[in-house]
């Protein structure tokens, strides 16, 4: 009897397994069918009234380097986290188009998925190391106070280090 469960439990995984589909794979599919924004379109989406521009990275990714005026929404529950930023106190809203950021573009496009479904508008990806590598400046959340093993240089908006 055992002989059998396992070999049912062998064949369901079996099956299961041929479906699935690994994160390099789908994230590169996706982001082929996904508009990416420009530099250009982020910064006049952080000046817009009726945009939102989306970081789903994790706190310490975001801690580490942000683009100033975004909004970090993180990847557990973005669909709710982002009510707050773009819905009205009716449920309508009153940003309706969303640049996603995360490093690579990878977690962005899987997120865009759902803001697509959520309604908004347009919805666009975009990279941080792109922001960075064009010699915008970027900020952190470090301090000081908070780092006691750096350097104690100033803290706040940086560029980098090939940037003058």
């Amino acid at each position: 009897m055992k002989k059998i469960i396992l070999a049912a439990i062998f064949v369901a995984s079996s099956l299961m397994a041929s479906e699935f589909v690994d994160y390099k794979a789908l994230t590169k599919k996706l982001k082929a069918g996904e508009t990416f924004a420009t530099t250009q379109e982020v910064k006049d989406a952080l000046k817009a009234k009726d945009w939102i521009v989306a970081d789903v990275r994790t706190d310490k990714e975001w801690a580490a380097a942000h683009i100033k005026g975004s909004q970090r929404v993180g990847r557990q529950a973005p669909e709710k986290a982002i009510a707050n930023f773009v819905l009205d106190d009716d449920d309508n809203f009153i940003k309706d188009n969303i640049i996603v950021v995360c490093n690579s573009g990878s977690r962005a496009s899987i997120e865009a998925q759902t803001y697509k479904k959520m309604g908004f508008k347009t919805v666009k990806i975009y990279d941080i190391y792109s922001w960075i590598d064009e010699c915008n400046p970027f900020a952190n959340a470090y301090s000081s106070k908070k780092d006691k093993h750096g350097t104690k240089q100033k803290f706040g908006m940086f560029k980098a280090a090939h940037c003058k």
